[in-house]
C-alpha cells in the first residue's frame, strides 16, 4: 500500500468534510437570520431602546437587535442578503 496515496486521500476526504461541515453551519446561520427578519416587530426593544417589552421577535432579544440593525442600516435588502447567503451556500455544499 502506498502510504503517500493513503495520506493524499484522507487529507482530502478530511477537507471536503470540514468544508460541509462549515457550510452546513453557515446554512442554519443564514436561517436564523431570516427567521430573526422575518419575526421583526418595530416595538421590538433594540440597540437604542432597550426598554422592559415582551418581544414578538422568534429568536428573542438578539433577534431583534439584529433584525434592527439590518433593518435600520440597508432596508429590505437584508432579506436578499439572507437569501442569497442561504443559497450559496447550499449551492457550495452540493458541489463536494
Amino acid at each position: 500500500m502506498n502510504i503517500k496515496d493513503l495520506s493524499n486521500k484522507t487529507f482530502d476526504f478530511t477537507i471536503k468534510r470540514v468544508a460541509e461541515i462549515i457550510g452546513i453551519f453557515l446554512v442554519c446561520i443564514a436561517v436564523l437570520f431570516f427567521l430573526s427578519l422575518v419575526s421583526y416587530s418595530p416595538e421590538d426593544p433594540n440597540f437604542i431602546f432597550t426598554e422592559n417589552t415582551e418581544i414578538k421577535n422568534i429568536l428573542g432579544f438578539k433577534g431583534s437587535y439584529i433584525s434592527d440593525l439590518f433593518f435600520q442600516s440597508i432596508g429590505l435588502i437584508a432579506f436578499l442578503i439572507s437569501c442569497l447567503s442561504f443559497f450559496g451556500m447550499v449551492m457550495t455544499i452540493g458541489v463536494n
